[in-house]
């Protein structure tokens, strides 16, 4: 998908008078991992109208949405499709007397943050 159609698609969502450096904002995504916080904060528009926004891009075949597993330390573990696809378990890693080591954490313990790829 090129950024033309992905700019046309957001383009129809968006308020008709956007905010100055729109297109310039949007290039600055990464177009592997597009969160709500970013396109709500370069569209300047409600967490809720981010969301409608970028479903409606999935639904256009635009986006893929994405789940991630974040460790307790802010480090992603892993990442799949839906949620029933991400492992049992990942590793993460904590520090343990000055020194970092590696500990298996299950899976549904830990958060998960969505995010969506814009299909290429």
């Amino acid at each position: 998908m090129s950024f033309a159609a992905f700019w046309s698609a957001i383009t129809k969502n968006v308020p008709s008078d956007p905010p100055s450096g729109l297109k310039e904002a949007l290039a600055g995504l990464n177009p592997d991992k597009i969160y709500l916080e970013n396109v709500r904060s370069v569209l300047g528009v409600s967490a809720s109208k981010a969301q409608r926004i970028c479903e409606t891009a999935v639904r256009q075949g635009l986006f893929q949405k994405m789940v991630e597993v974040v460790c307790p330390d802010g480090s992603i573990a892993a990442s799949a499709e839906n949620e029933h696809e991400l492992p049992r378990s990942v590793t993460c890693w904590r520090e343990k007397g000055g020194n970092t080591e590696p500990v298996e954490i299950a899976t549904t313990s830990l958060s998960k943050t969505v995010y969506y790829r814009l299909n290429g």
